[in-house]
């Protein structure tokens, strides 16, 4: 058996028994440092200066929760704009459970709108009434009841009954962006079946403000008293309408006459009071919300990258 020499068993103890020097022996504390800045290399520079951004930030980011700001929605218009809706009618007959979904899907990216089609003007119900006088007065020589006296006889309206429906809250807060109005207009006359032509004005009030004009239906025929002649318009609101609960009235006008032969509002029916709409760049669910707000996803996105590279910069620190 081989025996170490005294003096060489002493250095190997010596040499592998003493305790190991720490990393950080030779290195310059942070307390230090910050008594002698003059001790901080460029590592600890970035460190601190990334360190301080970060905490910046995260202040912003507080006190923006604290007073509410991360409940804005960067869709919500923040200037007024012009409003703008998308509508189709026809008798409520060819309408059914498929193609009013349909519409209702189509209608928040179609782009033609009423107003770019003229079907809506946006007037309010006394400048529609004095412009279609105007109109008629211009273009008619014969007196406003001559081709309804050439019959023989006069026959008068009445809309029997008009209701609403809602479709379409995608950020579920009780605001619909479509809606639909269905409404039977009638003949009152000594003939059951006598028909007409006639053609409807629809206008929206805002929370009991003016009577704004959003459609103009086509001319579509009625007959008598006939209940299979009910007439609906689908709506969305496409653009420019706040949250808040809005009333619908109903002129109806015959062919070639100027004058509102039956009118129907929500002073006689509940269905068309305070319905609560908004338009859809109003009404956002939340992958829309996401998508479109960058303020919250670029304040997160800056304070991750923040953050990586305070951890690159330990990282070095400890390699250092």
């Amino acid at each position: 058996m081989t025996q170490l020499n005294p003096l060489h068993q002493h250095s190997w103890q010596a040499k592998h028994e003493q305790p190991k020097k720490s990393v950080w022996a030779n290195k310059t504390t942070w307390a230090e440092k910050l008594h002698c800045p003059k001790k901080f290399n460029l590592t600890d520079k970035f460190l601190l200066t990334t360190l301080a951004v970060l905490l910046f930030l995260l202040a912003i980011q507080i006190v923006m929760f604290m007073f509410g700001f991360n409940q804005v929605h960067a869709a919500e218009p923040t200037t007024a704009k012009v409003a703008k809706t998308v509508s189709y009618g026809q008798l409520n007959k060819n309408f059914n459970t498929e193609s009013r979904a349909n519409f209702a899907k189509q209608s928040r990216t179609i782009a033609i709108t009423d107003q770019s089609l003229g079907n809506s003007t946006g007037k309010t119900r006394a400048e529609m009434q004095n412009e279609k006088t105007l109109n008629f007065t211009s273009t008619n020589t014969n007196t406003s009841k001559s081709k309804l006296a050439s019959k023989g006889y006069f026959h008068e309206f009445a809309i029997y009954d008009a209701s609403s429906f809602l479709f379409d809250d995608l950020d579920q807060d009780g605001y619909y962006q479509t809606f639909s109005v269905v409404f039977d207009a009638d003949v009152i006359s000594n003939n059951p079946f006598e028909p007409a032509y006639v053609y409807a004005e629809l206008y929206l009030s805002q929370d009991g403000g003016p009577w704004t004009h959003y459609f103009s239906t086509e001319v579509f025929e009625i007959i008598g008293e006939n209940i299979e002649d009910e007439y609906e318009v689908m709506t969305t609101l496409y653009e420019g309408y706040q949250s808040d609960e809005y009333d619908v009235l109903i002129d109806l006008y015959e062919v070639d006459y100027p004058g509102i032969v039956a009118t129907f509002s929500s002073d006689d029916s509940d269905s068309l009071y305070a319905l609560p709409l908004e338009s859809d760049d109003y009404d956002h669910d939340y992958d829309d919300d996401y998508d479109d707000d960058h303020h919250h996803g670029g304040g997160i996105s800056i304070m991750a990258v923040l953050s990586l590279l305070l951890l690159v910069g330990f990282r070095l620190r400890l390699n250092e």
